[in-house]
């Protein structure tokens, strides 16, 4: 692992060409921690193009204004993982408001492995 970063709300872990974000338990995504959370991945790949995991080990809850915020240039890609039959549905809605790649998976193996594919 290169990095990793706790926040109040979430871990984010930085590889050299994706990142993983797992909320914590009882939190939520809002445009405020996702402003935050974006300033650290363009902090950490200050340019250089990666692909955003997130592994949604537990529920929370998300403000979809996110995708109408401040969205990275050089995140091409957005993976969702989770087992959870109601993140499948989220992830549904969510699609349509994301312009790069964006995929589902029920493992954090393969959606690491669908990052490494763009940059391989």
């Amino acid at each position: 692992m290169a990095k990793e970063i706790q926040l109040p709300y979430c871990t984010l872990q930085f590889e050299d060409f994706y990142a993983i974000l797992v909320m914590h338990q009882g939190s939520a995504i809002t445009i405020e921690t996702a402003s935050e959370i974006t300033d650290c991945l363009e902090a950490f790949y200050n340019g250089k193009n990666f692909i955003f995991i997130t592994h949604r080990k537990f529920p929370h809850d998300i403000d979809l204004n996110v995708y109408k915020g401040k969205i990275l240039k050089n995140m091409i890609g957005l993976a969702i993982v989770s087992e959870n039959v109601e993140e499948v549905k989220r992830a549904m809605q969510e699609q349509p408001l994301w312009n790069e790649a964006f995929t589902f998976f029920k493992t954090i193996q393969e959606a690491e492995n669908w990052a490494r594919s763009f940059f391989d």
